[in-house]
């Protein structure tokens, strides 16, 4: 092949790597864990961008200017939803008919919190009898949310409808696989040991799931429910219900946690991460392997 055709073979790859690129349909993603079921649906056909950092707090996020800035062309906005992100009618405004806001989480089922675990929320907004948040802690519920986000990747790009179809159901399997061993790993723990103590009601998908009851203790900021009197309640719960150990968070008060704990004369559990990761499966195994570790014999 001479020099002058290898230039224009190389020249048109280019051009159409550029069109490619240019054509390719663009998500922002508002939620670290829905950027990783995003980007596995997506695959080579859509361009995932993350606005949140994957260990920020979802919580109490807001997109910056600057991030919106970075996701200037896309057609679609992927959110938890179930209330988790407060500013998705003011996101809405602001884009208004240029882009798509999905809130993934929006007909997965719910579960809504209840009893003394509306005293450890995340926020004030998530409160007795609304519905907790969490929902990426029931794996079933992240292949729902593919399948959601296939679908709505279809509406704006039908021309990829059937790879993402096949993508969502690539990662729905590898889902399975993480059910499954998550079950597996659980049953090494006595039933009577499956009390998952946490700073805030962040894990109440997962209990109902995987046969645990969550006792949280704390709450989720660095000032909630350290007082002497929250941390005398928490010891009492603790004791009463026979909890093995008390698992830290990554965004809860970690000096208060390890006073309940020694107070309680129960062990400190590996810390967990209950919002947001950059890969839900390793999420997902780190959680359960501290929790078997802390709780299975």
């Amino acid at each position: 092949m001479s020099k002058s055709i290898i230039l224009i073979a190389l020249t048109l790859s280019v051009q159409l790597s550029l069109v490619t690129a240019q054509t390719r349909l663009k998500v922002a993603s508002l939620h670290p864990l829905i950027t990783d079921v995003a980007r596995n649906v997506a695959g080579q056909h859509a361009k995932v961008v993350q606005l949140i950092d994957p260990h920020a707090d979802p919580h109490h996020f807001q997109p910056t200017p600057k991030a919106l800035l970075r996701a200037r062309g896309a057609q679609i906005y992927l959110a938890s939803g179930k209330n988790l992100e407060s500013y998705l009618n003011k996101l809405r405004s602001t884009l208004g008919k240029s882009a798509t806001v999905v809130e993934v989480g929006k007909t997965i089922p719910s579960q809504t919190i209840s009893g003394r675990d509306s005293m450890y929320v995340c926020c004030p907004r998530h409160s007795k009898g609304s519905i907790d948040p969490h929902w990426w802690h029931r794996v079933s519920n992240m292949q729902k949310a593919a399948r959601v986000i296939a679908k709505e990747y279809s509406k704006i790009d039908p021309t990829n409808a059937a790879a993402y179809k096949a993508n969502a159901a690539k990662y729905s399997k590898k889902l399975s696989s993480l059910h499954s061993w998550v079950k597996r790993e659980v049953s090494r723990i006595p039933r009577k040991n499956r009390i998952l103590s946490t700073a805030h009601a962040a894990f109440g998908y997962f209990c109902n799931e995987y046969g645990f009851k969550a006792l949280p203790v704390m709450g989720v900021t660095s000032q909630q429910r350290t007082s002497a009197t929250y941390q005398a309640e928490a010891i009492r719960e603790i004791r009463k219900n026979g909890v093995k150990a008390v698992f830290p968070e990554q965004r809860a008060n970690p000096k208060s946690l390890r006073v309940i704990a020694k107070e309680s004369g129960v062990k400190l559990g590996g810390t967990l991460v209950a919002d947001g990761a950059a890969n839900y499966q390793q999420m997902m195994r780190d959680n359960v392997i501290k929790i078997v570790a802390a709780l299975s014999q």
